[in-house]
């Protein structure tokens, strides 16, 4: 995602020029004039049609760019179970046609009249957040992720209701060769980070790290419940803030991969509920990642008084609503939290963290990385995290083979 992010196998054409091409009737723009190099720009995606459906390569049009926006040439993009469910419209929050991607990174190839801090040739991550009001409270000091009207979904449409206000859906993924977006959420990466390392932390990584930042104090034993990308991630950073790091899984075949990552233990108990009552009030925190419903009880039975339940896994629509009693909450003085991703400001410390420990990054085992694959593998890539038989690989990264 030898390391955690380090490259498997890489097997993949090379790209071709794209030269501008008419763009199907259903993402057109109108006015698209390709001696206009501000004007829309005709490039290449992988674009989902409806729901449940596979993505395809087909022109999109990107729109006009504007004084504060950078173009970028992508080179890859981390495959997040997100993409998943906006694909199958599990959330209820998709608008088709959809180019979808959210763990991109690219190299800055254009800048806009008013850019200050991106130059041509700096390498950039796009994350899941695509724009924000940028005046809010939460906005100035760069927690765009939270931003008091709501951010703009990378790829969001008009069922993402206040998170889709662009109507960004048919272009605005790393699916996509090229990109264009705002200065501000095209994230610098630190030089010495390579794109496989850094790409699995744009979104992922920001992910668990927001409640690392939030929650996560020196000498507390801290719980990641779901071993996968972002429980992979989370261990990591969970220990870099001083924690002492359990892995929770309903798979043993897990355990050597979680602990060769820097867990301190494992217990493989999220299907038998006996055994997580045996851990009972051990931890301060609890990270969990699963994007599948369980139990809470049986959570936080497993925290210490005024522990912290912390979701950052979403699970289908159908799943989201959960019960628990208000006494065993007042009394134990626990927490139930849910957090989105990160904004800037928390990016750019987590990169400089990672590139402080690279090293943490780098000497993981050979069965758990990141493996590079073409991009014409996308719907079976896509098919094996579902039905999640990704048991070599922690992220699969798409590349367009530059």
């Amino acid at each position: 995602s030898s390391s955690l992010f380090s490259v498997k196998s890489i097997s993949s054409t090379k790209r071709k020029n794209d030269p501008p091409q008419p763009p199907p009737a259903t993402m057109s723009i109108s006015n698209a004039n390709a001696n206009d190099a501000d004007g829309p720009l005709v490039t290449q995606g992988y674009v989902c049609s409806g729901k449940g459906q596979p993505f395809v390569l087909q022109d999109i049009t990107l729109p006009a760019m504007k004084a504060t926006y950078v173009e970028i040439d992508m080179q890859f993009c981390g495959l997040c179970r997100t993409d998943v469910h906006m694909r199958d419209d599990d959330w209820n929050l998709s608008d088709f046609p959809m180019c979808a991607g959210h763990e991109g990174v690219g190299t800055v190839r254009r800048t806009g009249s008013a850019v200050n801090h991106l130059e041509v040739g700096d390498t950039v991550g796009i994350t899941w957040v695509r724009d924000s009001c940028k005046c809010c409270a939460k906005c100035l000091i760069g927690r765009e992720n939270i931003c008091e009207k709501g951010y703009q979904v990378l790829y969001g449409g008009p069922r993402c209701g206040p998170f889709g206000k662009e109507h960004a859906n048919s272009y605005g993924g790393c699916f996509s060769k090229v990109m264009r977006l705002e200065e501000r959420f095209a994230i610098k990466i630190p030089e010495g980070i390579p794109p496989e390392v850094a790409c699995p932390l744009i979104c992922g990584g920001g992910t668990v790290f927001e409640v690392i930042c939030d929650y996560v104090k020196p000498g507390m034993h801290v719980a990641v419940a779901s071993f996968g990308g972002l429980a992979t991630v989370a261990v990591k950073y969970a220990k870099m803030f001083g924690a002492h790091v359990t892995v929770l899984s309903g798979h043993d075949w897990k355990k050597d991969k979680a602990l060769a990552v820097g867990a301190n233990e494992f217990y493989g108990c999220l299907k038998d509920p006996e055994q997580m009552k045996e851990l009972a009030f051990k931890f301060d925190l609890i990270i969990d990642t699963s994007p599948a419903m369980m139990e809470i009880h049986n959570y936080m039975d497993m925290l210490k008084i005024s522990g912290i339940y912390a979701r950052v896994g979403i699970p289908v629509h159908t799943e989201c609503t959960f019960n628990y009693e208000f006494n065993p909450l007042i009394h134990t003085q626990r927490v139930i939290a849910g957090s989105i991703v990160t904004g800037t400001s928390r990016m750019a410390l987590m990169l400089q963290m990672t590139k402080d420990h690279l090293k943490d990054f780098l000497n993981d085992p050979e069965d758990w990385k990141a493996e590079v694959v073409p991009y014409d593998r996308i719907n079976e890539c896509m098919d094996d995290l579902k039905a999640v038989n990704n048991k070599s690989t922690y992220r699969y990264l798409l590349s367009w083979g530059k």
